[in-house]
């Protein structure tokens, strides 16, 4: 069934185009608005993947995230690290049990 939609929508893409019908133009994404990224200046550093963060039940280690949260592997399962103010980071574990960490300095 897909294979055949798709030659459809090929062979309909592909026919001529009738005389006077006029130009046809593909649709083009518009440049990306500097003012409206995702990239801020002043954001924190987003952290690197491999830093150890200390837990109550073991070390935790970063396996990436950005920088408003923090994959963490640990013994018990996957947590998400969450960057207070401060030097500290809300933890939220496996069975969303919540404490708080001094977080690692980069």
């Amino acid at each position: 069934m897909q294979t055949t939609a798709l030659l459809a929508l090929l062979l309909m893409c592909s026919s001529p185009v009738p005389a006077g019908s006029g130009r046809i133009y593909l649709a083009q994404a518009t440049p990306p608005d500097s003012a409206h990224t995702l990239f801020t200046p002043n954001a924190p550093d987003p952290g690197r993947p491999g830093q150890v963060y200390q837990l109550p039940q073991g070390a935790g280690v970063s396996t990436g995230g950005t920088a408003n949260y923090q994959m963490l592997g640990t013994p018990g399962g996957s947590a998400v690290v969450v960057p207070n103010d401060g030097g500290t980071s809300n933890v939220i574990g496996p069975r969303g049990q919540t404490g708080t960490v001094n977080t690692p300095r980069q």
